[in-house]
């Protein structure tokens, strides 16, 4: 019951109402986002936290987002967020009186509920890292830390300026603490190092950089053969119904069928050149739009919930982050 007082006092701000719009301010969000925790709404409570942070970064809105995702029992963005909270205040946006409380609290639970505490290190050492978990948010990255994870498959991905993407399967499958670290490789290396999947130990899975899908050059191969093909119509299908209307002295013949016929072989030519060139183009097009960004293959993660499980899979296009449900 004591953790029921904190949530009514860190989410004690009623809003006019939970639909949203156009230029609203961050305050109209944040007192958005309390109403809706207030209701037991607290995913999208979490998501109007988020949009009042992009709007005004304060330390406020990342312990909201903490407090939130502590009543949904999300322990590791929990514990993420709550950092956050704590080394973004300043004098001039103070931590709310509550967290104390709320920081003692989660401890408790974090003792207390089927997760582990997983500490995630990179190497290089003193490489500026950003983390991503596949079952969180796109935009929750995080600095190498400990993070508690409940039983199941994580994947952890690593993304620096300068190196190649990385990654690192985590399996839990009790309380019992871990040590995982991802070792980076400089973006010219196209080196694997370990592959295995497990609990601790060093390596993980360090992903070359990805290759550029080869979808639209077969599109515009294609295209081209096309093109080609247009050709040999034109040489030797279309040009003799042209030349034998050009060289003809038969009136009547000129007039009826050697002009149908030079007719249906020049729409049939042009519309083979046609389909040919809009072919390639339809490839540059993909080349440019769609299949600009490289491609990653998906991470999978599978987190038991009461009743059943999640699964997320995720993937990307360019360097790989956290894509996946919550």
């Amino acid at each position: 019951m004591r953790f029921l007082a904190i949530v009514v006092a860190g989410l004690g701000v009623l809003a006019p109402s939970v639909t949203w719009a156009d230029g609203e301010s961050a305050e109209t969000f944040r007192a958005r986002g309390e109403q809706l925790a207030k209701d037991g709404r607290y995913s999208e409570a979490i998501d109007a936290f988020k949009q009042a942070e992009r709007m005004e970064p304060r330390a406020r809105h990342s312990c909201l987002i903490a407090l939130a995702y502590t009543r949904r029992e999300l322990w590791p963005q929990a514990e993420i967020f709550l950092e956050q909270c704590e080394s973004r205040a300043t004098p001039a946006d103070p931590l709310p009186e509550w967290v104390p409380v709320a920081k003692q609290q989660l401890a408790e639970r974090l003792a207390a509920v089927n997760v582990a505490r997983v500490e995630l290190r990179v190497e290089p050492p003193g490489t500026d890292v950003k983390l991503a978990v596949s079952s969180f948010a796109p935009d929750e990255l995080f600095s190498p830390r400990a993070i508690h994870l409940p039983p199941g498959r994580h994947v952890v991905i690593a993304t620096a300026k300068g190196y190649n993407d990385a990654q690192k399967t985590v399996e839990v499958s009790d309380k019992s603490p871990q040590t995982v670290t991802i070792t980076m490789l400089p973006i010219d290396d196209k080196k694997v190092v370990d592959p295995g999947g497990g609990g601790g130990g060093g390596g993980g899975v360090v992903t070359p950089a990805p290759t550029k899908s080869k979808i639209p050059l077969a599109v515009m191969a294609t295209g081209g053969g096309i093109v080609l093909a247009g050709a040999a119509l034109h040489l030797f299908y279309y040009r003799p119904a042209r030349e034998d209307l050009a060289t003809t002295k038969n009136l009547m013949a000129y007039n009826g069928p050697l002009t149908d016929r030079w007719r249906t072989r020049r729409a049939v030519t042009i519309g083979v050149y046609s389909l040919g060139a809009a072919t390639v183009l339809t490839g540059l097009i993909l080349g440019v739009t769609v299949f600009k960004k490289q491609e990653s293959g998906p991470q999978v993660s599978v987190t038991p919930t009461d009743g059943g499980g999640m699964v997320s899979v995720g993937w990307s296009l360019g360097a790989p982050s956290a894509r996946g449900g919550r």
